[in-house]
């Protein structure tokens, strides 16, 4: 089967999934047509790209120099963006999920398990999203995202998120910083301190 056979064969699911048997050849794909900006001595074979809406000409990522993913990007409409700084790693199973920008920059760890996620999926008014599950069943491209409240999440430099640990919309883990493993963050902490709990607290500061 030819690469966009493959590719047609998914579209009908209402996303662009990247299957394993096809990975490097939609990386190969994304990046000479600049939707997918990847830098210098990356391993990026585990990485695995979903968008719902975006089409693959619509992708909107960049990644840095020697970075380590094997992680899962989740991109909900043509106006997300993922920004990568250099020398990052990011473990399995962690998802990072975009309906505006997640940006991580240099030398950060992120474990595996972990969810950033820049909105809240759903309207926090019930009468917005009654039609929700109708939508989905459908295919995510007809859902209303414009009811979805949305912030960006910025992980600044030096800092390293846990296993298991949920970064929600809004939050920036500031330079340095640790996160728990386990920690649910809700709110942004000063630079250089250790956070953990459900939700997140300050417990100590790290230099």
């Amino acid at each position: 089967m030819k690469f966009a056979e493959g590719l047609r064969k998914i579209f009908w699911k209402g996303y662009y999934e990247i299957f394993d048997s096809k990975r490097t050849s939609y990386i190969d794909y994304l990046i000479k047509n600049g939707n997918l900006k990847v830098g210098t001595n990356c391993k990026i074979d585990s990485l695995r790209i979903i968008s719902y809406k975006a089409k693959p000409a619509n992708i909107n990522i960049e990644i840095g120099n020697d970075c380590n993913l094997n992680c899962t990007i989740v991109l909900y409409n043509e106006n997300a963006h993922i920004n990568i700084g250099n020398r990052v790693f990011v473990g399995p199973d962690t998802q990072l999920i975009a309906l505006e920008e997640i940006a991580i920059e240099d030398d950060v760890m992120i474990s595996w398990g972990c969810t950033l996620m820049d909105n809240d999926s759903h309207s926090v008014i019930s009468t917005e999203r009654e039609n929700d599950v109708i939508d989905f069943n459908k295919g995510l491209e007809f859902k209303n995202w414009d009811v979805v409240l949305r912030k960006k999440i910025r992980v600044e430099r030096k800092s390293w998120i846990g296993f298991n640990c949920i970064i929600l919309k809004g939050v920036e883990i500031l330079e340095g910083s640790v996160v728990a493993s386990g920690s649910v963050v809700t709110k942004t902490f000063r630079s250089f301190s250790i956070i953990g709990g459900n939700p997140a607290r300050f417990i100590r500061e790290t230099k």
